[in-house]
């Protein structure tokens, strides 16, 4: 039980790898505060999980009220804030460079980035109060290697990767790690999404597994392991790293 006494806050909580994150953090002992803009989606996980410690809050994750109440939220869950994951994210894949707008690269970075950064430092106050915490943002296998016609995305993921080791160092003095997960393309409504707009969606999800060295997709819960890994003690000398989680990805 490795977060027994402990809570954790996990943004886009709903579904995909926030969710499998939530389950796996609730079958170790943690309390868990689920975040996501999906408040019936949220309605539903407090359903399924109305005998755990999860408490729910609906909103846009770069609200640094939302931020502030979320934590506050969290702190009044009967034990101390020790972690967060940033799973929240969007992506407007199938816009080339040319093709996007500047609405929605704003957009892309504001959710992703600025999202990540709002909620870390709305929990830093709560972390030294408590002797530390973790913080666990989701970049992409696609920040390493690039990708075509999602450069919003790939680039926000980028900046998460760099947030991760500025936040590592800055933080370190006050026994907060930061610290990311890169994860290959794996099995959510978010891929489902973006296969969904390729010419053909098929031929396309074909090629996506090729990529990978291990043929297949991931799933949620094979994400879910390294973030709980790096929120917890057991990575406590591990700091400022962002860990590929690809299958392989960039391998091949």
């Amino acid at each position: 039980m490795r977060f027994q006494n402990s809570t954790l806050i996990v943004t886009g909580g709903a579904s995909g790898i926030g969710r499998a994150t939530i389950e796996r953090a609730l079958a170790e002992g943690a309390a868990v505060l689920a975040v996501d803009r999906d408040a019936d989606a949220l309605a539903a996980l407090k359903e399924t999980f109305k005998d755990a410690a999860l408490e729910v809050l609906s909103g846009d994750v770069a609200d640094a009220d939302l931020a502030a109440k979320g934590v506050e939220i969290a702190q009044g869950m009967g034990s101390a804030l020790k972690g967060v994951v940033t799973a929240a994210g969007i992506s407007k894949s199938g816009q080339t460079i040319q093709g996007v707008s500047a609405e929605d690269w704003d957009e892309v970075f504001r959710v992703n980035v600025r999202g990540s950064w709002t909620w870390l430092k709305a929990a830093l106050p709560a972390f030294e109060a408590g002797n530390g915490g973790s913080v666990v943002f989701l970049a992409s296998q696609l920040a390493f290697g690039g990708g075509v016609t999602n450069a919003s995305y790939i680039a926000s993921k980028g900046a998460i990767v760099s947030l991760a080791k500025a936040a590592a160092l800055e933080l370190a003095p006050v026994n907060v790690r930061v610290n990311a997960v890169a994860p290959g393309a794996i099995d959510t409504p978010m891929l489902r999404r973006s296969m969904s707009l390729a010419p053909d969606e098929q031929a396309a999800r074909a090629r996506s597994k090729d990529r990978h060295a291990l043929g297949r997709f991931g799933e949620a819960p094979e994400i879910a392991s390294p973030i709980l890994y790096l929120l917890s003690d057991e990575a406590s000398f591990i700091t400022g790293h962002t860990l590929l989680a690809d299958g392989g990805w960039t391998a091949a």
